[in-house]
C-alpha cells in the first residue's frame, strides 16, 4: 500500500513509511529528533537509495553512547560479590535449645559438619541427602563466585564486548546458587529423618526433618548467599 501524501516530517517528499524511525519521527514527544536538519536526513536517504546502506551517524542520546557497565552497576555488583565472599564469616546454623542455650555454627564449622555428615544424611533419606549436597554447593559456591565476580568487574578487557562477555559468565552462575537454595527448601517439604536429630536440644525435635526444622536451624548466611546469587543471575540477563 502506497501513501498518497508523504509524511510531514519525511524529507524529500518520500512516501515510504520504512524511512521513518520509531522513537524519533514516529514518537517525537518521547525522544529528541535524530536528524539535525532536513538536509542531513535527505542526504542520508539519498545514500541509502543508491546502495550505500551504512552510516556512522550517532547522537549523544543514542544507546550506542551508553557505557557497557555504569558506575552504579559496578557498585551493586561489587557489594554483591563482597557479600558472597563475606558468607564465610557469617553464621549458617543458629537456634535456641530447649534449655535456652544459643547454638551457632559459622561457615567453617557448618562446612565441616556437612562434609562429615553427608553419608549420614543420605542414610536418613534420599531427599535429606540431596538437600545436604545442595547446601554444600551453596556454601562452596558463594565465596568462589564472589571472588570471580570481583575480578571480572574490576579487571581490564581489550573492548567493551570482551568485558561484557567475561562478566556475563560468573554472573550467570548466580542462578545456580539461588536454585540450589530454592531446591533445598522444596525438598524439605518431602521430609525425612536425621539420625541423632533428637539430641540437638531443640524443643520437641522428634526424628523428622522438614520445612519447620529447616527454618528453625537456618541462620542468615544461606539466605544472604541465595539473595546475592539471584542479584548476580538477574544482572547477567542485562549483558
Amino acid at each position: 500500500m502506497t501513501n498518497t501524501a508523504p509524511p510531514a516530517n519525511t524529507p524529500g517528499g518520500e512516501p515510504a513509511e520504512r524511512y521513518r524511525y520509531i522513537g524519533f519521527e514516529v514518537f517525537p514527544k518521547h525522544a529528541p529528533r535524530f536528524w539535525k536538519s532536513d538536509a542531513e536526513a535527505k542526504q542520508y536517504l539519498d545514500r541509502v537509495k543508491v546502495g550505500g546502506g551504512e552510516s556512522l551517524l550517532n547522537r549523544d542520546f543514542s544507546l550506542l553512547q551508553q557505557e557497557a557497565m555504569s558506575r552504579i552497576d559496578r557498585i551493586i555488583l561489587t557489594v554483591t560479590a563482597v557479600l558472597l565472599v563475606a558468607t564465610v564469616v557469617m553464621p549458617w546454623v543458629g537456634y535456641e535449645t530447649a534449655g535456652k542455650a544459643e547454638i551457632s555454627m559459622s561457615w567453617v564449622s557448618a562446612l565441616g559438619t556437612m562434609f562429615g555428615g553427608l553419608g549420614t544424611a543420605f542414610g536418613g533419606g534420599l531427599w535429606v541427602g540431596l538437600s545436604a549436597l545442595l547446601v554444600l554447593v551453596l556454601m562452596l559456591g558463594s565465596p568462589i563466585l564472589g571472588v570471580w565476580i570481583l575480578m571480572s568487574v574490576w579487571g581490564k578487557a581489550p573492548s567493551a564486548e570482551a568485558y561484557q562477555a567475561r562478566l556475563r559468565r560468573p554472573l550467570s552462575y548466580g542462578h545456580f546458587l539461588w536454585g540450589a537454595g530454592v531446591l533445598v527448601v522444596i525438598l524439605s517439604f518431602a521430609g525425612g529423618s536425621i539420625p541423632g536429630y533428637q539430641d540437638w536440644g531443640l524443643i520437641d525435635p522428634g526424628e523428622k526433618y522438614g520445612i519447620a526444622a529447616l527454618m528453625t536451624i537456618t541462620s542468615f548466611g544461606p539466605w544472604v548467599a541465595m539473595a546475592m546469587g539471584l542479584v548476580a543471575g538477574v544482572k547477567s540477563g542485562d549483558l
